[in-house]
């Protein structure tokens, strides 16, 4: 009998573009000016050519160079197994978890003791988490390059997804062809 559910995703936001898209150009003088992004009356980020190569150059150059994309962060809902969040929680540096369903809270209201730690863990291969998370753009980045071909198959349901990210090509993996 198959229990394997697969990891469900949502984006729930991202943030934190045009502070980087400014921020990539403080370095070099003169280049702030040189910036064709902005942000148009309804508060959406409109990221023009220019500033999409030079962040996808800066990205390709690797740590250090594409600094400024730490500040672009995605926000996502997910659900999983305890065991793929095991594995999830390898990215812990440029990720935070803000919260994740509880099974204290729910399943086992009143219980405690051995009682609480037993029934846990008979059902911990069982359960699926909902978790609000969010990443850096590069920490996406490292989780493509590393994950992109696991042999587990939420791995690749979370990197499909991935590419279905805004600026994806761009500002993750600009040398992805």
């Amino acid at each position: 009998m198959n229990k394997y559910k697969p990891l469900k995703i949502k984006l729930l936001e991202i943030s934190g573009l045009y502070p980087s898209i400014l921020a990539m150009r403080l370095p070099i003088k003169g280049s702030s000016e040189k910036s064709d992004s902005y942000i148009k009356i309804d508060d959406r980020v409109f990221v023009g050519r220019e500033d999409k190569k030079l962040l996808s150059k800066l990205v390709k150059a690797g740590n250090g160079h594409e600094k400024a994309s730490r500040g672009i962060w995605a926000y996502f809902e997910m659900e999983f197994s305890i065991t793929w969040m095991i594995e999830l929680d390898t990215y812990r540096i440029g990720g935070e978890v803000l919260s994740t369903s509880s099974s204290m809270n729910y399943d086992l209201a009143g219980m405690k003791g051995l009682e609480l730690a037993q029934k846990k863990q008979d059902m911990a291969s069982d359960k699926y988490y909902k978790r609000i998370q969010m990443f850096s753009y590069p920490t996406l980045r490292r989780i493509y390059q590393q994950r992109r071909h696991h042999r587990h198959p939420d791995w690749g349901v979370f990197c499909d997804y991935m590419e279905t990210l805004p600026y994806f090509d761009e500002f993750i993996m600009p040398d992805k062809g």
